[in-house]
């Protein structure tokens, strides 16, 4: 069977995710150079191909990414990609595939257009799940006011409400800040942002994976915040971390993901513990930055078991991870 692999910003030289998605794209391809049932093939932009891999083939991309799995997808049995949730790239390429009969090894397009917006996440996740207070607004319609009437207490925190880069996270603490912030998010087309309540605490995230009859936890990953300058950036994480509060994010996570139909394949569900308090922040339905450390100290091929857990339906998975790891940007 043929499996098809890629990671867009390897593909587009898309900056804003492309060290991070190297290395991801890395970690899955070295695992499926040592050992996989699949004749596997990788597209990849030919300015950054640098990979020396023997058992794999290499596509290289000179055109429209989309373009090319309109024509050529169906060549393929199987297809593992990692790409954002923005714009809904990650759902118009599911879209593409479905189309072509390719099976995604991940979620379906009905779960990733939930997952493209953070308030139709938030909609869909059950009430008893604790969530941070969020209101979602037209960009160019928004008024320091029409916070203010909702959140009173300053600071809050700006998002866009389908980035998943935390490049254009602000946390907001006078009205001229937020004018500012605001004519960023103009510049850069930003339709809807969320504005949310601003929750001191500790931010950590669970990996999961996921298929027809299974949802299992793989790793809870500390994420590794700067705030400076008003600014929220992700710089990395540690994996897998204990937790005094596993059972519960277990529980919490299998919940949320359970409530989207069609979330499968590796899922990272992000929160922010304060006491003993989880609030639920937002899901990337696909491979994550913890992906890099998990497989690298796996004592199983970490790629090949979660394709055969998702292909088969496996009841359960079973992996061990030698040691925690890290990944600093």
């Amino acid at each position: 069977m043929k499996l098809l692999v890629f990671e867009y910003s390897s593909t587009c030289l898309y900056d804003n995710l492309l060290s991070e998605g190297f290395n991801m794209l890395n970690a899955i391809l070295t695992d499926l150079e040592n050992d996989s049932s699949f004749d596997v093939y990788y597209l990849i932009n030919a300015n950054v191909n640098s990979f020396k891999f023997n058992k794999l083939n290499a596509i290289n991309l000179n055109e429209d990414l989309c373009g090319w799995l309109n024509k050529y997808s169906n060549r393929f049995d199987y297809c593992l990609f990692i790409a954002p949730e923005d714009n809904l790239i990650q759902y118009g390429i599911t879209k593409i595939l479905e189309q072509n009969n390719v099976k995604v090894i991940g979620c379906d397009s009905s779960a990733s257009y939930i997952c493209s917006s953070k308030d139709l996440t938030y909609k869909h996740v059950p009430e008893n799940i604790l969530k941070i207070k969020s209101f979602k607004y037209r960009t160019a319609e928004l008024k320091y006011e029409n916070i203010k009437d909702k959140i009173e207490k300053n600071p809050f925190v700006i998002k866009p409400d389908d980035r998943t880069s935390s490049d254009l996270i602000f946390i907001i603490d006078n009205r001229s800040m937020f004018e500012r912030i605001k004519e960023i998010y103009l510049e850069k087309n930003i339709e809807y942002l969320l504005v949310q309540e601003y929750v001191e605490g500790t931010p950590i995230s669970v990996s999961l994976v996921c298929n027809n009859k299974d949802t299992s936890v793989i790793s809870i990953n500390s994420q590794e915040i700067c705030e400076s300058e008003n600014k929220i950036r992700y710089l990395g994480c540690k994996t897998p971390i204990k937790h005094p509060l596993e059972k519960e994010l277990y529980e919490i996570s299998r919940t949320i993901v359970q409530s989207i139909p069609g979330l499968k394949g590796f899922v990272g569900i992000d929160y922010i513990i304060q006491n003993n308090n989880i609030f639920f922040v937002e899901i990337n339905s696909r491979i994550t930055t913890p992906y890099i450390v998990l497989q690298k100290n796996c004592k199983e091929n970490l790629t090949d078991t979660i394709i055969d857990y998702f292909i088969n339906d496996n009841d359960g998975i079973n992996l061990t991870f030698e040691k925690e790891g890290k990944f600093i940007r």
